[in-house]
């Protein structure tokens, strides 16, 4: 069975979730738009409304449950300046939890 590191089969969510990380990290005008005003950026984004909650606030855990690839999701905490302490808590609050 394929799997990818929460999901069974990847959601549309869990692409767009990447697609919105990937962006934001390497784009700067991208990142520029999304820093300015997350909500206005994540307004027209074609995701769920988990997914808009989960990056407006930064939960770790539930983008991560909601199948972002966590090597971005590290990437975008380090952007933050979230300790690494902070996101290695928030990933262990939802293990065992499911997915989705």
């Amino acid at each position: 069975m394929a799997r990818n590191w929460v999901l069974d089969v990847p959601t549309d969510d869990a692409y767009r979730i990447g697609r919105i990380l990937f962006d934001v990290q390497h784009d700067r005008a991208e990142e520029a738009r999304f820093f300015a005003d997350p909500a206005a950026y994540l307004a027209s984004a074609d995701i769920s409304e988990g997914a808009r909650k989960a990056l407006a606030e930064t939960d770790i855990g539930a983008l991560y449950l909601l199948g972002a690839n966590p090597y971005l999701l590290r990437a975008y905490c380090l952007q933050l300046r979230v300790p690494e302490a902070k996101y290695l808590a928030a990933l262990r609050a939802v293990e065992g939890q499911a997915h989705g």
